[in-house]
């Protein structure tokens, strides 16, 4: 893969097939959770889950079958997970570009616990974390 975009299309992409053929889900039918403010990258696709005006405006039509919910609101997670069609939760770990937006203690653990009784995907969307917003991998490579 070539960019975060390609990472987070392709994991929708093998969460709806897992969903088709794993989890029972009728074909087409298959959604999937995301957060407000999020930032997954700019294909029609991850703009189609945005809450972003300025990623959608004037690219529509959008691609359907996702669910928003507010960033780290457990009690919205569990609601949306009511559905049977839900076949994963993607979510930013920390979110960067649509603003700095820092988990709950424990937010991330409670929500792939709820994922997990529900038989749905938790998607970890990670790169912010991965290019060192949160300090610890300075802290790595500084103990070298």
């Amino acid at each position: 893969m070539n960019s975060g975009a390609e990472a987070d299309e392709t994991a929708l992409k093998l969460c709806r097939k897992w969903a088709y053929k794993v989890k029972g889900i009728a074909e087409d039918q298959a959604k999937i959770i995301c957060c407000e403010n999020n930032f997954h990258g700019r294909t029609i696709t991850i703009i189609s889950m945005s809450t972003d005006p300025d990623a959608r405006k004037d690219f529509g039509p959008f691609t359907p079958g996702f669910i928003t919910i507010p960033y780290n609101d457990i009690p919205a997670l569990a609601k949306a997970l009511e559905d049977p069609n839900v076949a994963g939760f993607l979510v930013e770990t920390y979110t960067g570009e649509a603003g700095v937006y820092v988990p709950d203690e424990g937010y991330l653990t409670k929500a792939a616990a709820l994922c997990k009784s529900k038989n749905v995907l938790f998607i970890a969307d990670e790169v912010q974390t991965g290019i060192a917003r949160t300090v610890r991998c300075f802290v790595a490579i500084m103990k070298v």
